[in-house]
């Protein structure tokens, strides 16, 4: 008996062990690579004006994105650290490509993002992957978009406002899911009230349900982040921390609901975009978190191990099915001082069937010279309405 415990104890060390090198990250490249070669900087777009680089293009948004791209008169150029998955999605679109990684390639970083007037960022987790891609564009003199919605990153990102204007760029993160339609709301109901002072948002990625994964790879490895901080929320103009979110049950429309509050990115967003100095968000709770989740999400080899699942188990996203059908229903509302209150609602196309096409719109906008200098949010320049030109999209007053 002793020798068989003995025997799996082995075994569990050695499964262990096993996990831990599987997942250990890949380590940053002690030195820069070597310069970029002029061969390939030849095929890049000599007068950057009008010309995009969708950096992350092989991964599902990425390449989502890149596949529309032209239906809004858009002829990208294709990026990512993998020439094995990139080379193949160029070639079937047409498109000029670049392998390119961002770990310590701050000089080739610059040298590709001088050929271009906006790159589209779209490689997450970006905890990990906008701080170098902001460096190269301030240098490069490039306009910034991403579809993060890391709290913590954007907020990064409003810290650098001054550096970006000096460098005449506009960064604006979030033009995705994350947080178009929210923002684009928000200061729609904002708008109909004088001072409002609390926001409420309430998410149901469920309005009209569809079979098939919800989130992709990317999403769930950046979500990984996200759990593993502090929980946050916005209250009198501060990002406070909270022991534990929010819960509400209510009844609508005669069905019992839990709301359960997250850390939704218009805690940044939508503060600068309205101002207003409360804001919660909740999601309809569509199924209960394990409680261990956010405690493993925590440790770096929980975060890597979740990660490893992700990768070897996870589907690569939702399947054309669910974009096609899935849709989302946003409500917010916000009061002021006196007590009024106004309400609207936007139903939205499956999230990521709309950051396909609001990332290029936006990316549309900039080329053809609507932006402005500095950390920016999407409703804050381009209005209201923006969100209402995705297709599918609907608002209504409550």
């Amino acid at each position: 008996m002793r020798k068989i415990l003995g025997a799996l104890f082995i075994l569990v060390i050695a499964a262990a062990l096993g996990l831990y090198l599987v997942t250990l990250p890949e380590p940053v490249p002690s030195e820069p690579p070597p310069p970029i070669s002029q061969d390939v900087l030849d095929r890049l777009p000599e007068d950057r004006t009008g010309q995009v680089l969708i950096y992350g293009a092989y991964g599902f948004t990425g390449a989502g994105i890149s596949r529309l791209a032209a239906e809004y008169g858009i002829t990208p150029v294709l990026a990512g650290r993998s020439e094995s998955k990139l080379r193949p999605l160029a070639e079937s679109l047409g498109y000029e490509y670049v392998t390119l990684s961002l770990e310590n390639n701050h000089e080739n970083l610059v040298k590709v993002l001088r050929h271009f007037e906006v790159v589209l960022h779209v490689a997450g987790p970006y905890t990990f992957t906008a701080g170098p891609m902001l460096d190269a564009v301030v240098e490069a003199g490039t306009h910034y978009l991403d579809i993060t919605g890391e709290n913590h990153v954007i907020q990064a990102q409003l810290d650098r406002d001054a550096e970006f204007r000096r460098a005449n760029i506009m960064v604006m993160p979030a033009v995705g899911f994350d947080v178009v339609p929210t923002d684009c709301l928000n200061l729609y109901v904002a708008q109909q009230l004088h001072q409002p002072i609390n926001l409420n948002v309430v998410l149901n990625g469920s309005y009209t349900a569809a079979e098939g994964a919800q989130a992709s790879r990317g999403t769930l490895k950046s979500g990984l982040e996200m759990l593993g901080r502090p929980l946050l929320m916005r209250r009198d103009g501060q990002m406070v921390p909270m022991s534990d979110p929010k819960v509400i049950h209510r009844e609508e429309n005669g069905q019992q609901q839990t709301l359960v509050q997250i850390p939704w990115a218009d805690m940044m967003t939508s503060y600068v975009s309205t101002g207003i100095p409360t804001i919660e968000v909740f999601q309809l709770q569509a199924g209960e978190i394990p409680a261990w989740l956010p405690r493993m999400a925590r440790s770096e080899f929980g975060r890597r191990l979740l990660g490893w699942l992700i990768d070897t188990f996870a589907p690569e996203g939702p399947p054309p099915g669910a974009q096609e059908t899935r849709q989302t229903r946003i409500v917010s509302t916000v009061t002021n001082g006196a007590g009024e209150t106004a309400s609207a609602a936007l139903v939205t196309p499956e999230a990521y069937l709309l950051t396909f096409h609001s990332a290029l719109i936006v990316a549309r906008r900039v080329i053809d010279g609507d932006w402005e200098p500095g950390f920016q949010t999407p409703a804050k320049v381009y209005g209201p309405d923006l969100v209402l030109e995705v297709p599918g999209v609907t608002r209504s007053d409550l």
